[in-house]
């Protein structure tokens, strides 16, 4: 009888695998838990004691700042709020001009009467 295949050892895979899915499971919860860096300040509007220990502030960012402008069409007797800029018309309003064309109904067709005649197969 023949001696069996020697196999080999799955400890070390399985220890490996262990302790990997242990420091995942690690970094998810630290990651969850602990607090936003950056110093986000507490529910009462003043800084955390890791904020304040900081020194002093750094450099100033600089953002890009996208204005919006909106237009709004002033109805009849409405006036414009406090420290909106008035444009005028600058042009009359377009005039809408409808004619109507009359066109003549098309002929009737004379109707005919269709018959149809078949022939039987086979005969």
């Amino acid at each position: 009888m023949a001696e069996p295949k020697k196999r080999p050892n799955p400890n070390p895979m399985r220890l490996f695998f262990g302790v990997t899915g242990l420091a995942t499971l690690s970094a998810l919860v630290t990651s969850i838990v602990s607090p936003i860096p950056g110093g986000a300040a507490t529910e009462g509007g003043t800084a955390t004691a890791d904020t304040a220990a900081v020194g002093p502030d750094p450099a100033p960012v600089t953002m890009a700042v996208q204005h919006i402008t909106r237009y709004v069409q002033l109805k009849p007797g409405e006036s414009a709020p406090a420290g909106a800029t008035v444009i005028g018309k600058a042009a009359p309003q377009p005039k809408i001009v409808v004619t109507t064309v009359t066109v003549p109904a098309p002929a009737r067709a004379q109707s005919a009467t269709v018959v149809t005649k078949t022939k039987q197969s086979g005969g």
